[in-house]
């Protein structure tokens, strides 16, 4: 099996970590281009090339390292309680304000948490423990029913959560 990161396994399951291509059972896991997959928006390509940069710079580094360097000084603000119904209908309100004080909408901070996750899973086998409950708040956002049109089928986020659960 393989121990160095995976070299460009962006949508890719011929250079993608054999757990990956294991778990990733979905086509949509592997689209570059279905908007309504983690991968395949402007957000989830960047996400995985912004991912690998970081590693280059924190081999050893736990997956949470680089959610805090994305979320900067709102890293702890990014919890459970941004997944309640009040405040993803006041996020959908008011979509570039508080909590995140860096100007990220919803689901562009939604889809780069979830896309970064299984990046890691894509380059190295694994999704870091300790990060896991951060896709969880994300994909918990994202299927709220306080959102008017759902950018994510449940499909797609149920099969994420599961991916994510036993990677």
């Amino acid at each position: 099996m393989r121990t160095e990161p995976a070299q460009d396994a962006y949508c890719d399951k011929e250079k993608a970590h054999p757990t990956a291509v294991k778990l990733m059972v979905e086509d949509f896991f592997w689209s570059p281009s279905d908007e309504a997959a983690p991968f395949g928006s402007d957000e989830g390509y960047e996400s995985y090339y912004s991912w690998k940069e970081w590693r280059q710079s924190n081999p050893t580094s736990p997956l949470t390292d680089c959610f805090k360097w994305i979320l900067g000084s709102d890293y702890g603000a990014y919890n459970a309680d941004l997944a309640s119904n009040a405040q993803v209908a006041k996020d959908v309100a008011n979509p570039y304000e508080a909590p995140f004080s860096d100007g990220w909408d919803m689901f562009t901070l939604d889809v780069t948490i979830m896309a970064t996750a299984l990046s890691q899973l894509l380059d190295e086998g694994k999704i870091d423990e300790d990060a896991k409950p951060f896709v969880l708040v994300a994909t918990k956002r994202q299927a709220s029913p306080m959102l008017d049109q759902m950018i994510f089928p449940k499909e797609v986020l149920a099969a994420t959560e599961r991916v994510v659960a036993a990677a």
